[in-house]
């Protein structure tokens, strides 16, 4: 199984914005506490955090890093207040780095060790959509927006979350809260500096139409050393009549997918056009993807037909391997932003005290992505698991 060491010595790292005088509990213990609480299930609110760590037991509170009272001879809990202060003050792009460098440091691509379950190299190589006895292609990361729906700043109204997620195991790498008054295409390269370069080259970054962007392909390519994959809509009309104005008629489907699922019927047909001319920098090939869906029991197809851009030459990525990458995009949305809403009830938390809601995100996401590590498929049964403070402190590596 893996474990996550050190989180407690890593949360020291987030700078501490409070005024020295008077402190009394430690940033790294407030937030090692709320990473705690949201690991159990029901601990979704500042109320239910400061619940959590009233019921833990001395040597718990001792594990977390909670001051000792001489004169009462037990360890002293952080009311909620206290802790409702500390993240209203804490940086979320610092706690962001801090906690997902923390996840990518472990989760490093390399020989997969043996999940309680057994999932080892074989299963990792079904994951990446590999034929066996090929090495497992590029590592691919989906980089998307979300709002959280019951949150606002005093401010400046609702809060934005930009994230990047790796494909094949639904990590968070990085995170940055939407500054007020911008969109996300500004945090595009911002977000992914948080990624290292090592971690980054030749990586291949899928994005929705939003961030088809000539500076976010040069920034990819020339600067990261990475590629791209954009979907590509009329936001960017020139570049989307180019991509319908190719011959796709005489073009044959180089992919065809059938699945079942989910109460439907899906077929997903790829084309492929190399390109070196369309006003978009490094792009080499031009990909059209048609999907067709029934419920079954009909007859009736509702089609739609999705246009992307890569940098990508046909000998560096397959028509199956775009066809996979386009459609594990969505990992971002189905293993990270449904989980966020329906299992932390993240859209329905109402906290809006300055920094807190953009905090509680990232240790939502600090916790969904532990998880995921630590060899759960199922994030609901892992958090009724932990729900005793000891094995919570177990699951994060707090000794």
């Amino acid at each position: 199984m893996v474990r996550v060491q050190g989180l407690l010595d890593r949360l020291r790292q987030v700078e501490d914005p409070r005024d020295p005088r008077g402190v009394r509990y430690g940033l790294a213990t407030l937030l090692a506490i709320g990473v705690c609480a949201v690991s159990a299930a029901g601990h979704d609110s500042l109320t239910a955090i400061a619940e959590w760590v009233r019921r833990c037991g001395q040597r718990e509170l001792s594990r977390l890093g909670c001051p000792f009272d001489p004169l009462i001879g037990r360890y002293r809990v952080p009311d909620e207040r206290t802790l409702r202060d500390a993240y209203a003050k804490v940086d979320p792009a610092d706690l962001a780095a801090v906690g997902y460098g923390h996840l990518a440091a472990l989760a490093r691509p390399g020989p997969a060790p043996l999940t309680p379950d057994g999932v080892g190299e074989r299963e990792q190589r079904r994951a990446h959509r590999a034929p066996a006895g090929d090495p497992i292609r590029r590592t691919a990361i989906a980089v998307d927006g979300k709002c959280l729906r019951g949150a606002r700043r005093p401010d400046d109204g609702q809060v934005f979350i930009l994230s990047a997620v790796r494909h094949a195991d639904a990590v968070t790498l990085a995170a940055r809260q939407i500054a007020a008054k911008t969109n996300e295409i500004g945090e595009f390269a911002p977000l992914l500096d948080q990624i290292t370069d090592t971690d980054l080259t030749d990586t291949v970054v899928t994005a929705d139409a939003l961030h088809a962007q000539r500076a976010h392909a040069v920034y990819l390519v020339e600067q990261r050393h990475a590629h791209y994959l954009f979907t590509v809509k009329d936001n960017q009309p020139t570049l989307a009549a180019q991509l319908r104005a190719l011959p796709w008629k005489q073009v044959p489907v180089l992919h065809r997918q059938s699945s079942r699922g989910h109460g439907r019927h899906e077929i997903r047909e790829v084309q492929v056009v190399t390109v070196n001319d369309l006003l978009f920098p490094h792009a080499r090939q031009a990909v059209r993807i048609r999907r067709k869906r029934r419920r079954p029991g009909t007859r009736t197809w509702a089609t739609e037909i999705v246009y992307a851009i890569t940098d990508l030459p046909t000998h560096q990525a397959r028509p199956a391997e775009i066809a996979t990458w386009a459609r594990e995009h969505w990992t971002i949305e189905n293993s990270v932003h449904w989980i966020r809403d329906v299992t932390f009830g993240e859209d329905a938390n109402q906290i809006r005290t300055h920094n807190t809601p953009a905090v509680m995100a990232a240790l939502r996401d600090i916790v969904r992505s532990t998880i995921r590590l630590a060899g759960w498929a199922n994030t609901a049964s892992a958090r009724r698991a932990h729900t005793i403070p000891d094995t919570a402190l177990t699951l994060h590596g707090i000794p």
